[in-house]
């Protein structure tokens, strides 16, 4: 290890050289993506079941049932890790090579990717006995460069992604100060009993390079909704962390614009303030994983080289003309898993952040596809890094300035099927992506010797002569002379006094006017990336100003399409509500046609009880007419036995049922006494009608009705009186009947009641007339 006080190199700020991808560049130039697969052991629950089967140690299927059909799908990775796979297996296929080429100068990029609960965190950070990728890289890193680091400070952050090389006695006053603001914060450390360390199993990289002198530095960043926030600023001073700003520094690298990054030699200062950051960083509660990452988590590893500077024979150290530094970045990225809201049930702001969380991977995954594109079609789409802080940061090492790996995590349950399906596909999109491979690049630091040369100006190399002041006066001393030599020396005292001022005076202009040189270029430079960066924003608000019209002019185009539709469904509802009233006053006419039918079929019960009653009485009356004859008969015979007198009597009286309208027929012989002349009615008595209702009949609502002035109403014809009444010659019976139609027809059946020679009387029938009602749209 250097020694503090061999090492004085001059203070110079330096900043990484840009690694970019040439456009021109051939296949064999380029590097895929390597994406690698672990299997994550299956939780112990009941229903648990695996749906992924490995093929090879390269290839994994995945089965599937819908609707009764089972497919197969199978995936290619470079290196599929069962659930057996330890994590120093892990380690050696992924983080050793992205160490080594740390080590030679060249970036690197890990992501670990995959749904919520499927082991990203575990993978890459690990536990105690069982370290991830993460701390296995610090320690065998630590484990590798343990003698070949600087003393701490004399390489030093800038915080716009570039470093300085201090003077021996700068590092020591900021060793001074760190000492005294850690000392306490150490103590409060050992008293809580924190424990900052994972195992350490001694791995090395064989091959480093002896001649280099190396600074390591971390930084630790979260990507929370879409903003930047750094875990190891401790100017918050425990408050809510402040939002950062992304950058581009000169070389057209992006950076987090003040980020922390502390300069560490051992692994244990690494190990502590990975935890510090941990603590800050923002986990929740879901249903699916008990401690989710609710942002990207992003720990940087950078490395910085420089040559060993040589020594003379008196072991003093020897600043070359020039001098290389290299710096070089690993960057491990802890990637929120993506959630579906409809299993983690979120709400609110986890919701919130759950999509935040679903837009930058999908970015990422757009992207990527993009890229794609570019690669195979030779395009020259616009990769849209700058929709997302994600995306935005690591867009050099896409662009060909590092070595881009993945993991994938998958947690092989069958109901996490639809989730690992979306990852996988994601997965093989990703290995298609190739990228520019990345060469170390060493910046020359310049000496002051070349720096002197460099800035000499043409008024210095002309031999002219300028005199501040007084030029020192030649004189022969003269020992006669004593006086005026003291005078002359005395004259030449006060000039080099003059001298000795005036330079002390330039030296301090001279150096307050480097000073002043010093910051003005560097707040160029900084004006310099707020222009860069403010033309960013500029340009990402003029996208996003474009990509409102055009969600705007969307927006108004599917209004117009709704209100057509809205038209159109507002003429249905019409239309149905007329169907709907048709259909109403149709059933409300076969409810009417119902009731209808209803009151004919009572009404004919009527007529017909009616009907039935009514035969019953004329045979009835048949029968009492028959009985009335024969008594009159005998009663004639008896009258012509006392009279003496011979009489022959046959006599027929027929009365014909009402529904008949012919005249009964009456055949009689009579053979009388001269004195029985038949009664003659008188012609001028007026005529007077015997109605005979045999039946209740309904009544009519008929304008034309039966007019009879003088009548007389009966019901039943149980008297002979009725018919024989010498008052009475007209008779008429009403009788009601259904026709065909179902309507009711009132027939009047008319007759004259004539006188017989027996003292009795005949109804002789010789008119009907009918009475009959017909709607107006009935069928003839």
């Amino acid at each position: 290890m250097f020694a503090a006080s061999k090492f004085t190199p001059t203070p110079r700020k330096l900043r990484r050289e840009k690694t970019s991808a040439s456009s021109c560049s051939s296949d064999v130039d380029k590097d895929p993506v390597h994406v690698y697969c672990r299997l994550r052991p299956l939780k112990e629950t009941v229903d648990a079941k695996s749906c992924m089967v490995l093929s090879t140690p390269q290839e994994i299927c995945i089965s599937s049932e819908s609707k009764g059909i089972r497919r197969e799908m199978s995936y290619k990775f470079r290196h599929i890790f069962t659930s057996y796979a330890t994590q120093k297996e892990i380690f050696d296929h992924i983080g050793f090579p992205l160490l080594e080429d740390l080590l030679k100068g060249k970036n690197g990029l890990l992501f670990a990717y995959g749904v919520t609960g499927s082991g990203k965190t575990y993978t890459l950070t690990g536990d105690r006995n069982n370290p991830g990728i993460m701390p296995r890289c610090i320690d065998t890193l630590f484990n590798s460069i343990k003698d070949l680091q600087t003393p701490k400070f004399i390489i030093k952050s800038d915080r716009m992604n570039g470093f300085e090389i201090q003077s021996e006695t700068d590092a020591v006053q900021d060793r001074l100060n760190e000492n005294r603001l850690l000392r306490a914060t150490r103590n409060c450390r050992k008293l809580n009993g924190d424990s900052s360390y994972f195992v350490n199993e001694g791995t090395m990289i064989p091959l480093v390079n002896q001649s280099n002198a190396y600074a390591v530095f971390v930084s630790y960043i979260e990507i929370y909704n879409n903003s930047v926030f750094d875990l190891l600023d401790e100017s918050s001073n425990g408050k809510t962390l402040q939002n950062k700003i992304l950058r581009e520094d000169p070389n057209r690298n992006m950076y987090v614009n003040g980020v922390v990054e502390v300069e560490v030699k051992t692994a244990q200062e690494a190990f502590e303030l990975f935890l510090t950051g941990q603590k800050r960083k923002r986990m929740a509660y879901t249903n699916l994983n008990s401690e989710s990452s609710r942002s990207h988590s992003v720990f940087n590893i950078r490395v910085a080289q420089l040559e060993r500077l040589p020594v003379d024979s008196d072991g003093r150290p020897i600043i070359p003309e020039t001098n290389l530094l290299t710096v070089s970045q690993l960057s491990i990225v802890d990637l929120a898993g993506s959630e579906r809201s409809s299993r983690t049930n979120n709400t609110g702001t986890r919701l919130k952040e759950a999509s935040a969380i679903n837009n930058s991977l999908m970015n990422l995954r757009t992207c990527l596809e993009v890229l794609r594109e570019n690669q195979q079609t030779n395009a020259n789409k616009i990769v849209p890094y700058r929709d997302s802080r994600l995306t935005y940061l690591f867009k050099n090492y896409f662009e060909g300035d590092g070595n881009v790996q993945m993991i994938v995590c998958v947690h092989p349950a069958i109901t996490d099927l639809e989730e690992n399906l979306h990852v996988m596909k994601f997965a093989e999109m990703t290995q298609d992506v190739k990228v520019q491979k990345s060469e170390p690049k060493a910046t020359p630091i310049i000496t002051k010797k070349t720096i002197s040369k460099r800035v000499a100006t043409p008024a210095k190399v002309m031999n002219h002569k300028t005199n501040l002041l007084t030029n020192i006066p030649v004189f022969k001393f003269d020992v006669n002379e004593i006086d005026l030599c003291g005078s002359i020396i005395n004259d030449i005292i006060d000039v080099l006094k003059q001298k000795k001022t005036k330079s002390n005076e330039i030296h301090r202009v001279n150096k307050t006017f480097r000073k002043r040189l010093v910051d003005i270029d560097k707040e160029c430079l900084f004006n310099k990336a707020q222009i860069d960066n403010l033309n960013g924003l500029l340009q990402r608000q003029q996208s996003k100003t474009s990509n409102l019209e055009t969600k705007i002019n969307l927006i108004e185009t599917k209004n117009g399409v709704l209100g057509e539709k809205n038209k159109e469904l507002n003429e249905m509802v019409r239309t149905l509500q007329n169907t709907i009233d048709e259909k109403d006053l149709k059933l409300n006419q076969n409810l009417i046609e119902k009731e209808r039918t209803r009151q004919k079929l009572a009404l004919a019960s009527e007529i017909m009880s009616q009907e039935l009653d009514a035969k019953l009485k004329k045979q009835r009356d048949h029968l009492n007419a028959a009985m009335v004859a024969k008594d009159m008969q005998l009663k004639k015979v008896r009258e012509a036995l006392e009279a003496e007198v011979t009489v022959d009597v046959n006599t027929e009286v027929t009365i014909q049922p009402p529904q008949t309208p012919k005249s009964p027929k009456t055949q009689s012989t009579v053979d009388y006494s001269k004195r029985y002349t038949p009664r003659r009615r008188s012609k001028s008595c007026e005529e007077k009608w015997l109605e005979h209702n045999s039946i209740k009949p309904v009544p009519l609502g008929t304008v034309l009705q039966p007019s009879m002035k003088k009548r007389k109403s009966v019901t039943k014809l149980t008297k002979a009186s009725d018919v024989t009444n010498p008052k009475q010659s007209k008779y008429c019976l009403l009788a009601q009947e259904q026709d065909t139609d179902g309507e009711i027809e009132t027939k009047v059946y008319k007759g004259d009641i004539v006188p017989t020679t027996g003292g009795g009387a005949q109804v002789i029938f010789n008119d009907v007339e009918r009475l009959r009602q017909q709607s107006p749209t009935a069928s003839d």
